[in-house]
Formats: structure tokens, C-alpha cells, sequence
């Protein structure tokens, strides 16, 4: 797959971790990497430029062909006005737990930008030196191919493996569901048939015809959904997070605190970068 990327950065020391996160996940190949500096209000020019210079200068010794561009403003408008202006496949930023590139009244920048980029974000923390354990968290109704698609891409192109994690609720799916389902492991969801088993059992069957290479690994939780994949994550030290995206990003504003809760918590407080995956 070959990636056009629009990595940010405003100077700061965490969003240098999006360029050593591409790096580590061997992005940097075969993509096509638009660096955008955005210079803030009181903020001084020198310190912009000599962050994108060190990140260009990082990325060209990698290998990578890029070009510079500057813009002026807050960080998050500027960043969705040049994200919307071409066809990013990913936008990238570092963030710094809960406080991300710039703080605002309705949450981090990277929040923010998760909650209205038309396309996939990676926003990046604790970064490795290379990235070889990836979970991917899936739910809904049927596995997301898209999210399973674009894990799979990246932990194939990283040399990584793949845990793929499916929570559970506590509540019985119906009055016929067995209450030995509600403490079931993957394997043994997958020997009953059961809903989650079978859940699971199409979700590997996406992740093998995307990238047959990479070893799978599926997991059930039982619990919610946040509490346990942030259990999942410290369990195996996973180096990156993989979800689908919250919500449309036209989804009215009305069902916002519903819709975004969980992604919002996790890119809050994993320990690790996120892949928010947004659906073509």
C-alpha cells in the first residue's frame, strides 16, 4: 500500500514523535510525506523551523522524498484545512497524553481531529525504536474490514504481529445465551460457534487475505470496552492501538458525547500511539 501522509508539527517536542512513529513503523517507504508546520499565535518562527528542519533531516535519511508546508493559526483549523485541501490517506501528530499539541474547550487537538478529519489519524506517543505488537480493537455488527485492512497493511509493512481484541459485555446477548459465553476465552468462543466466536472467526478471516504473512492472534474481554482494552494494551505492552473511527464526521453534534466517548478515552489514555481508521 503505498501512503500519502501529512505529518504535523508546531515545534514542540511531541510532535516530533510522529515522524520517529512512520520511521518506526517503516512508513516511510513507499509513501509520500507532506511535513505542515503551523506557526500558533505568540509562538516564535525560529523554533517552527528548526523542528521541521531536524524532522525533514531525519525523514530524507530514511529515505523519503518530501515537501515543507507552513501555515499560521490554531493548530487543529490548520490542520483540517490542509488535510481537506488534498487526498491524505493519514495524518499524523504527536501528542502528549491528554493535552495533545494545543488544548481546546472541546478536548485535545488530536481529539479534535479525530473527531472531524475525513481521513485515518495517527496520533503518536511513546514511541519505539521499531513497532512489533499491534492490537486491533473491533465491534459493531460485523468485523470492520476497513480497520482489519489497514492493521493489517501496517503490521504486514512494520514486520509486527497482531492481537485483535473483541470486548464483550457483561449482559447476556439474549435470554438463550449461555451464561458460560459470558467468561469465554477466543478459542473457546470460536470451538462453541458462539456470536463472538463466530465475530471473530470473520474478523481472521479478514486479517489473513489482507496479510497473509502476519501472525494473529485473537483475544475476548469481558467487561467495558475502554477498562479493558487499556488492560489488553498494558498486559502485552502492545506499541500500538488500531480502532475504527468513532462517528462520521457530519454525525450531528447532538449524539457527539455518545458516539465519541470511547475513541475519545482511549486516545486520552492509552499508553501507546492510536490508529483512529476512518473509512474510505
Amino acid at each position: 500500500m503505498t501512503w500519502r501522509i501529512l505529518l504535523c508539527s508546531d515545534g514542540s517536542p511531541a510532535s516530533a514523535t510522529g515522524a520517529a512513529m512512520l520511521v518506526a513503523l517503516r512508513l516511510t517507504q513507499n509513501s509520500q510525506i507532506s511535513i505542515l508546520g503551523v506557526l500558533e499565535p505568540g509562538h516564535e518562527s525560529s523554533r517552527l523551523q528548526l523542528a521541521l528542519q531536524e524532522m525533514a533531516g531525519g525523514l530524507e535519511a530514511a529515505g523519503t522524498h518530501l515537501d515543507i508546508r507552513l501555515r499560521q493559526g490554531h493548530a487543529a483549523e490548520e490542520i483540517l484545512a490542509e488535510a481537506e485541501s488534498s487526498a491524505y490517506d493519514l495524518v499524523v501528530v504527536g501528542t502528549h497524553g491528554s493535552r495533545g499539541l494545543t488544548r481546546f474547550r472541546l478536548g485535545s487537538t488530536a481529539g479534535r481531529l479525530a473527531r472531524h478529519l475525513t481521513t485515518s489519524l495517527l496520533a503518536c506517543r511513546q514511541v519505539p525504536p521499531s513497532v512489533d505488537r499491534i492490537l486491533i480493537c473491533i465491534s459493531g455488527d460485523e468485523p470492520p474490514a476497513d480497520t482489519l485492512g489497514v492493521g493489517g497493511s501496517v503490521a504486514a509493512g512494520a514486520g509486527a504481529t497482531i492481537r485483535m481484541v473483541h470486548v464483550m459485555s457483561q449482559v447476556a446477548l439474549s435470554w438463550e445465551s449461555p451464561s458460560d459465553d459470558l467468561e469465554a476465552t477466543a478459542e473457546m468462543a470460536m470451538e462453541r460457534k458462539s456470536r463472538e466466536g463466530l465475530f471473530l472467526e470473520r474478523g481472521m478471516e479478514i486479517l489473513r487475505s489482507t496479510a497473509p504473512e502476519v501472525t494473529v492472534t485473537p483475544r475476548l474481554r469481558h467487561g467495558l470496552v475502554v477498562d479493558e482494552v487499556l488492560a489488553e494494551i498494558r498486559q502485552a505492552a502492545d506499541q500500538l492501538l488500531v480502532i475504527g473511527a468513532h462517528r462520521a464526521p457530519e454525525a450531528s453534534a447532538r449524539l457527539a458525547p455518545f458516539l465519541d466517548d470511547v475513541a475519545d478515552q482511549l486516545l486520552t489514555h492509552a499508553p501507546c500511539s492510536v490508529l483512529i481508521v476512518r473509512s474510505k
